[in-house]
């Protein structure tokens, strides 16, 4: 029996990629609505607003970055 030269590699699962996507889209969302709460807010008397806006922008990030640690390129 003849063995193979290039021996056939396991397909991956495109999984991580996903979840890799995913977290840098939320990563990006929540910065971008972090930048939007400061520059629309700026210099107005509503502190509040701005600091729930930033907040969401927080709360859209975390989740972001928690995803999109490991990098599928690495595996």
């Amino acid at each position: 029996m003849r063995s193979r030269l290039n021996p056939r590699r396991e397909k991956r699962s495109a999984w991580p990629w996903i979840r890799y996507g995913v977290g840098r889209v939320l990563q990006v969302t929540g910065l971008v609505v972090t930048l939007v709460a400061a520059t629309a807010f700026f210099g107005t008397p509503s502190t509040i607003a701005m600091l729930r806006m930033m907040l969401a922008g927080v709360l859209l990030f975390l989740p972001g970055w928690l995803l999109a640690r490991e990098d599928p390129r690495r595996e």
